[in-house]
């Protein structure tokens, strides 16, 4: 039967019994609770060095974000043996720049079957009227968000000591140490099927304990050399950002990456093919990397997304 709690979660399960179970459906009288957290890759908060490892920029530039903000919730989680499920559909405006050490606790469901739970998802929605906030996040965040209509929005500068700027065509280049932007995308999401990096869907929940469960926004996508579904074996680029300053006031608009074509600034060492999702302008391509952002547990992946309204 369903239960409606006080705080607005939805929980679907067998009643508790004075027995060990509910039948043959796989239910359990052994509860404890799920607490979801969200929480930001170290690259928001630290930003991205130049360099040969694995999550370095390749060309050269350094990047330091100075705003980073996401509208996410919706989370949702189930057990296909029993038809149990678990919903809570609050929405919250977040600062990922200035999380707070502790993360930020979106949704907690008590009394869940201590069993293991093989399915999770969450939204990152346009934001709309009525979404909640945790701090530190400030309400003129949240007003800047829900006036877009935003999924996400950040800003920052990359850096690159020596570094050019070689506009479309790319025959003249003017020095460019500095390079800023600001982009805001409308660009909801939903990410369902989540599993950690092992491939191990979903979550436990241990008897009488607690289970952290970590949707992760990740902060580099849109310097990957081609747009995930899955692993992210990439390297990561920056000089497309620069590039992109058409007016070489040494900032990269939103309408300045409308401009250029795609082909124009990613070269060779990209992959940037979307089936059914043409890839023709820079903007195509940050748009598409802006709906890969939804990880699980740090760098497991939600392979089955879906564009939302």
């Amino acid at each position: 039967m369903q239960r409606m709690r006080e705080t607005g979660f939805v929980v679907a399960a067998c009643a508790l019994a004075l027995v060990a179970g509910c039948g043959d459906d796989g239910a359990t009288s052994e509860t404890g609770t799920v607490q979801v957290f969200v929480e930001p890759e170290d690259t928001i908060p630290e930003g991205l060095e130049p360099g040969t490892g694995e999550e370095n920029i390749a060309d050269g530039w350094k990047v330091t974000y100075t705003q980073f903000l996401v509208t996410v919730g919706n989370v949702r989680a189930g057990r296909t043996d029993a038809g149990e499920t678990l919903v809570d559909p609050s929405v919250f405006v977040l600062d990922l720049k200035n999380a707070p050490a502790t993360r930020y606790v979106i949704a907690e469901f008590q009394d869940v079957s201590a069993v293991r739970w093989n399915h999770f998802g969450f939204d990152l929605p346009n934001a709309r009227e009525g979404v909640k906030t945790l701090p530190p996040t400030k309400e003129d965040d949240v007003a800047l968000m829900v006036e877009n209509g935003y999924s996400v929005f950040f800003e920052g500068v990359i850096e690159k000591a020596g570094g050019e700027s070689c506009p479309p065509p790319g025959d003249t280049c003017v020095p460019a140490e500095e390079v800023r932007f600001r982009w805001g995308f409308s660009a909801g999401t939903s990410f369902d099927d989540c599993a950690t990096e092992d491939g191990i869907t979903g979550f436990g929940v241990p008897t009488s304990g607690t289970v952290a469960v970590k949707p992760t926004i990740h902060g580099d996508h849109w310097f990957f050399d081609n747009i995930t579904t899955g692993v992210e074996l990439t390297k990561r680029y920056a000089q497309y950002i620069a590039d992109c300053d058409l007016d070489g006031d040494g900032e990269t608009t939103i309408e300045e990456l409308k401009q250029v074509s795609a082909t124009d600034v990613f070269g060779d060492e990209y992959n940037i093919t979307v089936p059914g999702d043409p890839i023709e302008t820079a903007y195509d391509y940050v748009v598409a990397q802006a709906r890969t952002l939804g990880d699980f547990q740090g760098d497991g992946e939600c392979p089955t997304r879906k564009v939302l309204p």
